[in-house]
């Protein structure tokens, strides 16, 4: 399983969020991905097909800090800029 972030913000509203991606249940070319949004309710398990230069792979552990910061209601933003932080170097 491999993790992702969406750096474009050319679409504002998915911009900073976090995806899965899972070789065995979703599709991959030379210039896109397909990835799942599993921390939206209303979003859960729907696929997404985005350019490979809107996604930044991170660490599984970024990925449970952020799903943890949504699940518990806390500031998800703060935490979305800190993995950017951690991710420009």
């Amino acid at each position: 399983m491999k993790y992702f972030i969406n750096v474009n913000k050319s679409v504002e509203e998915e911009y900073g969020k976090m995806f899965v991606y899972d070789p065995e249940r979703n599709k991959e070319n030379e210039d896109e991905l397909e990835v799942l949004n599993n921390l939206d309710e209303q979003d859960k398990g729907k696929p997404y097909i985005f350019p490979k230069t809107f996604l930044l792979e991170v660490s599984a552990e970024d990925y449970e800090r952020y799903a943890e910061a949504k699940r518990s209601n806390k500031d998800v933003k703060s935490v979305t800029e800190a993995i950017f932080d951690r991710y420009k170097r």
